[in-house]
């Protein structure tokens, strides 16, 4: 029992002992007292122990009640396989922690440590260094400013957390950092704050990288964002590429890749394969032999590298692929960037190869290239190309095509093509040229512009297999020139029609070209045998070209056209147009007729001449001409097949020049015009069965034969403010605005006349006097006005206007008396007449808003705005004194019974009658425009729906019918498939029928109320309708393809064509559509005989299937129920060729047309033509 209390009482004592730090040895020891308490001094081989640590020293200090003490002068501190060495230490013994100050060095069988100092936990084995720390483990040298580590039992190396400088030396890498984590557990390092791995001759970095090692080798890195990776390339430039001797000097480049995420795989430590993901960039530089020949951009969504013993030998581009090589200035082989791009993307570096799997492209130069993939060989610059990747079937298949720039594009089942030479072959290949293609089993180029074709097929339909074709053996395509093939055969359906030695075709891509015109051959009643259309066409160049064709008939005669065409964008366009036709006399018999005696025999010679030139000047100039002559005025009657060409009976020539100045609202223009009456010798012609001509009913009727402006030359101010301000609140005078004009017009016209036949018949006979007269006459007219616009009220805008006008002319007339028939002569004076005239006005117009809450449907609210308006006006009598001043514009005249008669002097003249009535006039109108306000989910739109404007005049001084007439009209368009317009005018004054005229009296009711009575009406109306159909089969909506090889200064200069092509007529989304337009006319200003006109105009189309066509146009006249005229129109779609038929049944142009023929104007003249009626009689082209 006592020997059990013993033990409990000592063991712990003995426990606790063993747990203090305990003083070994000391040469000498000395105790000393300071601030109440002891410490112990200890000097020569000092030793401590505490448990299994022994430390050991020169000298220390020592507080034994603490437990604290100090080291220093060979400080040694050993625990077990743990050795610790520094210049000095300080021990807190109770919390077992070591600080180690100078020199420190630790370590044991696992690693070994060095620093400035340490922080040292001696039971738990883990340690914090500070300053210069230097670790060093198994095959680790890491250093750092500051480093935690910690060494776990039974470990073999410590885990540790670096900070600041950190480096971490392998031996195949070197890691540097701002913070290291290594944990000997996971053995895992991760590397932040600017992280940087070394390894062969690259450079990783990235915002963080992992490490992650297995066995101690490491096997995996993660860079998660921002990853670079940074290679060094060397090899030898060569400074001249044409000198045999050129030095070579040493070249140093850096391959870079970069992209967001990087993960690293490593075999046996060293980097075996990198993976770059998310907007993955590479650039990479080329050298063969050690020479230096470019470098290679790429990028894509993911980048795989595999390397092999340490160099890169394969790069995978995965999704979105692209890249461009840029061959060195030195690079004898290939002279210009290669842009590329594909799904996936696989560079083989020590093959020197590239392939391009699925949607593959690649263009160098001119040139680009298309296809399923493409092989590239950077050794011999060969580009070979195939529908489909060998690598998987599945993918993709895309025909190989090769597009250079001013060339159509070639496709083919296989392609080569030699990036340095630029010559290649295609096998099966395909091309088209304008609207022809061409096909062939191989197609290879000898030139830059000659490809040779073998076992050739030619045709312009689209089809794999096609409808027509010419097929030949040998075949030689010269771009930009012509197409020779040798021996052809025409094939319909596959079955051959007739050979031909040889062939040409032109070949220009769309640009116009050179070359016969091919006529077509018949033969009628009316014209005999015939070609029409035999001509040339020159394109002279890009702005220039011109079209000859002719027509020849035995039995008819001869026509020539010559069309030129002109333009330079942004400067002058235009053309130039000549027709001359050498027919045989209608009352020549036809047997006689002879075309190749037909300047021997009996001739009519007709020609005309059309010009048309739009010019755009600098400085806000501008120059147009329009100009046509006919000899003969039935020129166009009598050769025109179309019918707006038939009716066209005026010619007329005009040119204008216009002038701006925009800053001082001043504008310039000039302008000449020549108007000629095609028809007006036909109208003076009383021959039989004319029935064009004119019966004159009196003398004194002139018909104008050509009347014009030679020339008319305007000036005018635009407005502007009388008393202009930059005031905010403008006073009422700074609203007064005034305008100018002037302008100076010389007229010329000829005429004929009708005179009374001077054979004396009762009642007397009037006709035509066949000699046409001219007469010149001229003014000058200056106008001017002032405005001054106020509001009332601020609602009521009042506008007062004066306006004076000044006309010159070159002559005037005064007036006798004849004393033998006391009636007033005029005889003109010569000279300059002057005349001013003027007026004065005042108006008030205001605006009033109306809102009908309507909720019907869609429609919430009708507006009605209605528009108010009265204006008064006042003219003088210039035939009185003005101001107390005769103005000399009238002369008066006393005949010979004391009556006093005006004589204006300027009647006749071209300032017309000068007014001799004074006249003081109120304008009243009334404009209504109704509204509907429709919400259609949340949008809110204003649809109009129809307009009514009222307005009369009333004139104060007037001797009767004070009251003008009321106009009315009615407008409303519905849509966009009805538009409707009434316009009426109604008369206040009754109507005296014995007296066959209107009377100053108002027409009034039996209740006395004044009732307007209606004395003219118009009413027009057009509609459509339309059918919508669903999509043919395969069908797709065609989108406008723009011409690639056009430039600015041509666009809009196409090649000539006689028919328009309608390939594209059957398309749309209409099965059926009828436009209708209706026009009344009523006229009841005398009531006893009343005019009305009721015309009906239709044009309707239907597609009856997806290829057939038929149109149908006619002219009604309602009031008569008559058909003036109708035509009828089919038209069959047969892919590449297309049929017409165009009947006219009854009428002038009565006729029948029929055409098949190929729709391609390059084999225009590949066409069968059946003619009937005015198309039989007429040369057509």
């Amino acid at each position: 029992m006592n020997l059990f209390r013993y033990i409990c009482i000592f063991l712990p004592l003995c426990i606790l002992a063993d747990d203090r730090l305990r003083l070994n040895h000391a040469d000498m020891l000395e105790n000393i007292t300071v601030k109440g308490q002891a410490i112990q001094i200890l000097t020569g081989n000092v030793k401590f122990t505490k448990r299994n640590m022994v430390i050991t020293c020169d000298r220390a200090k020592y507080r034994e009640k603490t437990g604290q003490g100090s080291m220093t002068g060979k400080t040694k501190v050993i625990k077990e396989e743990l050795t610790l060495t520094c210049d000095s230490l300080h021990f807190d013994s109770p919390n077992d922690i070591l600080k180690t100050f100078g020199s420190t060095h630790i370590w044991d069988k696992d690693y070994d440590l060095i620093s400035d100092s340490l922080n040292y936990f001696t039971e738990l084995n883990r340690g914090e260094a500070l300053g210069n720390a230097r670790l060093k483990q198994k095959d680790q040298i890491i250093t750092a400013d500051l480093l935690h580590y910690e060494k776990a039992p039974e470990s073999d190396a410590v885990s540790y957390e670096a900070i600041g400088h950190v480096i971490i030396q392998e031996e195949e890498r070197t890691a540097t950092c701002g913070k290291a984590i290594y944990s000997q557990e996971k053995e895992t390092t991760h590397l932040y704050l600017d992280p940087q791995v070394e390894t062969d001759t690259r450079t990783l970095s990235g915002s963080k990288i992992e490490l992650q090692y297995s066995d101690e080798e490491l096997e995996y890195m993660y860079i998660p964002s921002k990853a670079h990776v940074v290679s060094v390339s060397s090899g030898w430039q060569t400074s001249d590429t044409t000198n045999k001797s050129a030095s070579r000097a040493p070249i140093h480049l850096e391959d870079e890749m970069t992209g967001k995420v990087l993960k690293g795989f490593f075999v046996d430590g060293g980097l075996d394969s990198m993976r770059v993901e998310g907007m993955a960039t590479t650039l990479y530089h080329i050298f063969e032999d050690s020479v230096y020949q470019g470098k290679n951009q790429a990028s894509g969504d993911t980048m795989t590298i595999l390397l092999q013993e340490k160099d890169l030998h394969q790069i995978l581009i995965a999704g979105g692929g692209r890249g461009t090589f840029t061959p060195d200035p030195t690079n004898k082989k290939i002279d210009a960037p290669i842009v590329y791009k594909s799904d996936n993307i696989e560079y083989n570096i020590p093959d020197e190869t590239t392939n391009l799997h699925t949607n593959a492209e690649i263009q160098h130069t001119d040139m680009n290239l298309s296809a399923g993939f493409l092989n590239i060989n950077w050794q011999t610059n060969l580009l070979k190309a195939f529908p489909i990747s060998p690598v998987d079937t599945t993918l993709k298949e895309t025909r190989p095509t090769m597009k250079e720039a001013g060339k159509e594009p070639m496709s083919g089942d296989e392609m080569v093509y030699n990036l340095n030479t630029r010559r290649g072959k295609i096998i099966k290949g395909k091309t088209k040229t304008k609207d022809g293609y061409y096909h062939g089993n191989e197609i290879r180029n000898q030139a830059d512009d000659t490809f040779y074709v073998k076992n050739s097929i030619y045709s312009t339909c689209d089809l794999d297999i096609p409808h027509f074709h010419f097929g030949g053996q040998k075949m030689k395509m010269i771009h930009n020139d012509k197409v020779v093939s040798r021996p052809l055969i025409f094939y319909i359906g596959g079955i051959p029609l007739f050979p031909l030695p040889f062939a040409i075709f032109p070949h220009q891509s769309g640009n116009r070209n050179s070359g016969w015109l091919m006529p077509s051959y018949g033969e009628t009643s009316n014209r005999g045998q015939f070609l029409d259309g035999l001509g040339y066409y020159w394109a002279f160049s890009d702005y220039l070209d011109t079209k000859v064709t002719t027509s020849f008939a035995d039995r008819q005669g001869f026509f020539v056209k010559v069309y030129n065409r002109y333009k330079k964008r942004y400067w002058y366009t235009g053309n130039f147009q000549f027709e001359t036709r050498q027919n045989f006399k209608s009352s020549l018999p036809k047997v006689d007729r002879d075309i190749s005696h037909l300047n021997q025999l009996e001739r009519t010679t007709d020609y005309n001449i059309r010009w048309s030139h739009n010019h755009t000047l600098r400085n806000d100039q501008s120059l147009r001409v329009d100009a046509s002559y006919y000899s003969r005025g039935d020129f166009n009657r009598e050769t025109g097949i179309d019918l707006s060409q038939r009716l066209e009976q005026q010619a007329i020539s005009k040119a204008t020049y216009s002038k701006r100045w925009k800053k001082s609202k001043n504008s310039l223009s000039m302008n000449f015009q020549l108007k000629q009456d095609l028809m007006a010798e036909r109208k003076i012609d009383s021959s039989l069965g004319n029935p064009f001509f004119v019966e004159p009913t009196h003398s004194g009727y002139q018909l104008n034969k050509y009347s014009g402006t030679l020339p008319s030359i305007s000036f005018r101010h635009g407005q502007s403010q009388l008393f202009p301000t930059k005031l905010v609140r403008k006073r009422w005078y700074h609203n007064i605005s005034w305008n100018y004009s002037s302008s100076f017009t010389n007229k010329l016209r000829t005429y004929f006349e009708t005179v009374q036949d001077p054979n004396p018949s009762d009642p007397p006979n009037y006709i035509w006097n066949e000699e046409d007269t001219t007469i010149y006459d001229g003014i000058l007219t200056h106008n001017f006005s002032l405005n001054a616009p106020q509001k009332l009220f601020k609602y009521i805008t009042v506008s007062p206007r004066l306006s004076l006008k000044s006309s010159w002319v070159n002559k005037s007339f005064d007036a006798y008396l004849d004393s033998e028939t006391n009636n007033k002569e005029s005889i003109e004076r010569t000279g300059l007449a002057m005349r001013t005239t003027g007026s004065l006005g005042l108006s008030l117009r205001t605006q009033l808003y109306g809102l009908f809450p309507i909720n019907i449907a869609e429609v919430k609210n009708i507006r009605h705005v209605m528009t108010p308006s009265v204006g008064y006006s006042y003219t003088p009598d210039f035939s009185k004194p003005l101001f107390g001043m005769d103005l000399g514009y009238f002369q008066t005249i006393i005949d010979t019974a004391g009556n006093e008669i005006l004589h204006d002097r300027f009647s006749g003249t071209m300032a017309g009658g000068t007014p001799k009535t004074e006249r003081q006039s109120m304008n009243i109108s009334v404009n209504n425009v109704f509204q509907a306000k429709v919400k259609s989910l949340e949008e809110e739109k204003k649809i109009d729906l129809f307009s009514w404007r009222v307005s009369t005049s009333y004139n104060f001084v007037a001797e009767e019918f004070q009251l003008a007439n009321l106009q009315s009209s009615i407008r409303t368009k519905i849509g966009e498939k009805l538009s409707l317009d009434i316009r009426m005018t109604h008369d206040f004054y009754k109507y005296n029928f014995e007296e066959d005229k209107r009377i100053n009296t108002f027409n009034k009711n039996e209740n006395g109320l004044i009732i307007p009575r209606l004395i003219n009406a118009q009413f027009s109306t057009g509609f459509g309708f339309s059918g919508r159909r669903h999509k043919w089969a395969g069908e797709t909506t065609p989108e406008e393809e723009e011409d690639s090889l056009a430039t600015e200064e041509t666009e809009g200069l196409g090649d000539f064509s006689s028919f328009p092509s309608s390939q594209s007529s059957t398309g749309g989304d209409k099965l059926w559509n009828t436009n209708v337009s209706l026009s009344y006319s009523y006229n009841n200003a005398n009531p006893d005989n009343p005019l009305k006109s009721f015309w009906m105009n239709t044009s309707s189309s239907i597609q009856i299937t997806k290829y057939w066509r038929v149109n149908y146009n006619a002219r009604f006249d309602l009031e008569s129920r008559d058909m003036v005229n109708h035509s009828f129109s089919i038209y069959r779609d047969l892919h590449c060729w297309e049929m017409s038929i165009n009947w006219t049944p009854s009428g002038f142009g009565q006729g029948i047309y029929l055409k098949i023929n190929v729709k391609s104007p390059t084999l225009e003249d590949l066409k069968f033509e059946q003619r009937g009626g005015i198309f039989q009689r007429r040369a057509n082209f």
